[in-house]
C-alpha cells in the first residue's frame, strides 16, 4: 500500500496546525501511544557495542580517579 505524497501535509502545514491549537487540544493531540520499534541485527549490534564501550569508559574513568586520589 503506497501513500500519495499529495495527501501528506507539508511540514509548514503541520507546524501551523500545531501552533493554532489551544494548550488542552495540543496535549490531547499528543497523547497517543507510540509502539516500540522492533530492532534488527545491525541495530542491536551497534547498541550493544555502545553499551560495552560505556561500561569500559566508566571503568577507565574510575581507575583514573582512583589513581589520582592515591
Amino acid at each position: 500500500m503506497t501513500t500519495n505524497p499529495e495527501l501528506q501535509p507539508s511540514l509548514s502545514d503541520q507546524t501551523w496546525v500545531l501552533s493554532s491549537l489551544e494548550h488542552d487540544q495540543l496535549v490531547k493531540a499528543k497523547q497517543y501511544p507510540i509502539p516500540r520499534r522492533k530492532l534488527k541485527g545491525p541495530e542491536l549490534t551497534i547498541l550493544w557495542t555502545l553499551r560495552l564501550y560505556l561500561i569500559f569508559m566508566v571503568f577507565v574513568v574510575a581507575c583514573q580517579v582512583w589513581l589520582a586520589a592515591r
